[in-house]
């Protein structure tokens, strides 16, 4: 399904090997989707969470606390996230 807007985060914890990125997206229904992936660095292990959302609002929190636990967690975000259509 198309994308209307997209916006997301991605993090790495080097000590660990390990990725996490998410993404908030809306669909061409309106509706607000997370997309959470994580995985190791040097192998294609890892895995996808997709949750509905009620609100771009419920989103953008939902982001906050992501970036709060993955910073806690030893994981510094990457600047800038990748092109999605890469």
């Amino acid at each position: 399904m198309p994308v209307v807007s997209q916006q997301g985060q991605r993090w790495i914890n080097a000590e660990k090997a390990r990725y996490y990125r998410v993404v908030l997206e809306q669909d061409l229904f309106g509706d607000w989707n997370l997309i959470a992936c994580w995985g190791a660095l040097h192998s294609r292990r890892g895995g996808m969470r997709v949750t509905a959302l009620p609100s771009l609002d419920a989103g953008v929190a939902a982001l906050d606390g992501i970036a709060k636990r993955r910073r806690q967690r030893g994981y510094v975000p990457v600047h800038p996230p990748p092109d999605p259509s890469a």
